[in-house]
């Protein structure tokens, strides 16, 4: 349910698309085939349920600006994720926009490559690189309204 919390943007939506992917669960489970694998193969068809959620009911494309992609990534996030707390992150990112919310979980948070994220998303590695740079910018401003970040050190 976390993992839906993340990518959905309410409780609503978050506990519809982890119950569409309980049901991919049950009806699929039939096919693993290694048992020790379990956990890793039910996260993947979660993430795989909340990216055709997304395609189902929110996909925006966003006019996109590749050169400053490259400029603002960074690895910052990092060390301003370990400075807040699991539900204020969450509420924070369930504020942001769709794709920005997406990118930013399928990068930050579960580990997947822009290229990666290009083909589960169907955009492309550049719109990628953008829209995390963007969330992480639309992140920080809201990190600094509430006071976690200053304005001088990040």
């Amino acid at each position: 349910m976390g993992l839906c919390r993340r990518y959905a943007r309410s409780k609503a939506e978050a506990e519809d698309m982890f119950q569409e992917g309980f049901i991919r669960i049950f009806q699929q489970i039939h096919t693993i085939e290694q048992p020790d694998r379990l956990l890793h193969w039910m996260k993947r068809v979660m993430v795989n349920t909340a990216i055709n959620w997304y395609h189902k009911h929110h996909h925006e494309q966003a006019e996109t600006d590749y050169e400053e992609a490259f400029e603002t990534s960074t690895n910052d996030h990092v060390e301003l994720l370990a400075r807040i707390s699991t539900e204020e992150l969450l509420q924070l990112v369930q504020q942001m926009a769709h794709g920005y919310r997406m990118v930013f979980n399928l990068f930050v948070i579960d580990g997947y490559t822009h290229p990666e994220i290009a083909r589960m998303l169907g955009i492309s590695e550049g719109t990628s690189k953008s829209q995390l740079a963007r969330a992480k910018d639309v992140l920080k401003e809201k990190l600094k309204s509430i006071g976690i970040v200053s304005y001088g050190s990040y």
